[in-house]
């Protein structure tokens, strides 16, 4: 009689939960995801409005060229060639959008240098060593180039420094300045507090290729556990979990569900963020009061408002393009909460037309915004579906004074709009239980990473953590998690050595 796979629970249906569930079930793991919600995704979700689909969290990603990390990792995965993917503009994939200058963002780090100093010839020496700068500290980041090791110096280094400090020391011109820092909306931190590694690692992600998946977040999603049931994992829906069975040696030995439902287990993965975890394990003593007054302290990452618009026609300036759109020459106006009437910043994108239920095609808009938490507390009591008119009148002043500062820079649009709706940081804490509603999980700033990034293993044995929440954000982020994570059990040089054969 052959032994019996070992059994691993996966908390949380999102893209660091998938991957880690393929993952072990590709190394034999007989696997159990077990999903809150009704559907899997996480922040990858997309919703319907007769019958017409908008995506919330997955706009675009990077490369997915098989030379570089992503794409290795979802051909790995077993899912890359699952789905069908539309390179975005290559000669201007984002545009930046300034008061008095647009800029459009090319793939290639030197494609990019040439239109900078093309732009900004005063700036050449300057935006030479900042481009110079981000192409070192990638070097440094372990399996995004490709390395189970990293220089712990060396690594440390370039997360200590701040973009802004970065910026400093290479460029004067303000307008410059913003546009080489108007990515960070993709990770929403502060230019004088995001890392330098953390930001060159994502922008050069996307200066090697920026791509929509058709099916947006939902295809990806299905895709992965599509890959799982054929590997003989299982995914539960409307399964939340709400306790981790631990033994008397603080070993993690499987899950409880709210059903009252158990599920044994010899290893676990929780996705969730680390703000969860304390629900799950009540026992005083199973983590150090350090460490649940540090996860506690911590900042979380940026809320956002969303919305989302039905349009008869495309916009033609969006098509295989995303826009960038700064009311000033300083990307801080990125992270500034909008109000009624006050629109600093916005981010624009069409994803592909899909089919209706008529066969009529259909497009979509996308906008989002900086909101914060603080806005919308005050209703965290109330059912979703079941919001007091405050709430209700707030979110439509909101949804107004956004669809009015896109259609003032793009009036041509007006006619062709027929339906919008839009999404809160509430909404986002209903659907994915993210604290606050946070996008990125905790914020990426300076003094909460390098040396003080939090631990993707804790006292708990037999438990990893994964997904934004413990490091860095977006599909990139959560998906290097999940291998990071299963690599403290699977090995990370055996994933590297089996990356670089895929």
């Amino acid at each position: 009689m052959s032994p019996a796979r070992p059994r691993a629970a996966v908390i949380g249906a999102g893209m660091s939960g998938l991957c880690s569930a393929v993952l072990l079930a590709m190394h034999g793991y007989d696997v159990q995801v077990f999903e809150q919600h009704s559907k899997p995704g996480g922040l990858l979700h997309r919703f319907s409005r007769r019958g017409v689909p908008y995506e919330t969290g997955f706009h675009y990603c990077g490369s997915i060229d098989r030379k570089d990390i992503l794409g290795r990792c979802l051909a790995h995965l077993g899912v890359l060639d699952r789905l069908e993917w539309t390179p975005l503009d290559p000669e201007g994939f984002d545009i930046v959008r300034l008061p008095g200058r647009e800029f459009a963002i090319p793939v290639g780090v030197e494609r990019l240098r040439e239109r900078l100093v093309d732009a900004f010839p005063h700036e050449e020496k300057g935006i030479t060593g900042f481009l110079a700068d981000m192409l070192e500290a990638i070097e440094h980041y372990g399996l995004y180039r490709f390395r189970a090791e990293i220089d712990p110096q060396s690594f440390l280094q370039w997360e200590a420094i701040s973009v802004g400090d970065v910026l400093a020391r290479h460029v004067a011109d303000p307008e410059l300045e913003a546009i080489l820092s108007a990515q960070g909306s993709l990770y929403g931190v502060a230019t004088h507090e995001a890392p330098f590694g953390l930001h060159a690692v994502i922008v050069h992600h996307f200066l090697s290729g920026a791509w929509r998946a058709h099916g947006g977040g939902d295809a990806l999603a299905d895709a992965l556990v599509q890959r799982l049931d054929e590997l003989g994992g299982e995914l539960h829906q409307n399964a939340e979990v709400t306790r981790l069975l631990l033994d008397e040696n603080r070993r993690a030995r499987g899950v409880e569900l709210a059903s009252g439902e158990r599920f044994a287990a010899d290893l676990v993965i929780s996705s969730l963020h680390p703000r969860l975890l304390f629900d799950l394990i009540p026992e005083e003593g199973v983590v150090r009061k350090a460490y649940r007054t540090r996860i506690l302290d911590q900042k979380v990452g940026m809320s956002h408002f969303g919305v989302y618009a039905e349009l008869d026609a495309p916009v033609q300036a969006l098509q295989r393009r995303n826009l960038y759109r700064l009311t000033e020459d300083d990307a801080g106006c990125i992270l500034r909460d909008i109000a009624p009437d006050d629109v600093p910043f916005y981010f624009a994108a069409c994803p592909p037309s899909t089919q209706g239920r008529d066969g009529k095609e259909k497009h979509t808009l996308l906008l989002t915004c900086a909101l914060g938490w603080d806005k919308v507390a005050r209703w965290s009591d109330s059912r979703h579906g079941r919001r007091p008119q405050g709430y209700k009148d707030l979110k439509k002043n909101l949804q107004d004074s956004v669809m009015e500062a896109f259609l003032r820079d793009f009036p041509q649009v007006r006619p062709s709009v027929r339906r919008v709706e839009s999404s809160t940081p509430l909404t986002t804490l209903h659907y994915s239980r993210s604290p606050n509603g946070a996008m990125y999980g905790h914020y990426h700033s300076v003094p909460q990473m390098g040396r003080y990034r939090l631990p993707q293993i804790i006292r708990i044995h037999n438990f990893i953590q994964v997904g934004q929440g413990v490091f860095t954000p977006g599909i990139l982020g959560a998906t290097l998690s999940a291998y990071y994570g299963c690599g403290y059990h699977l090995g990370l040089s055996r994933l590297v050595q089996e990356l670089e054969a895929t």
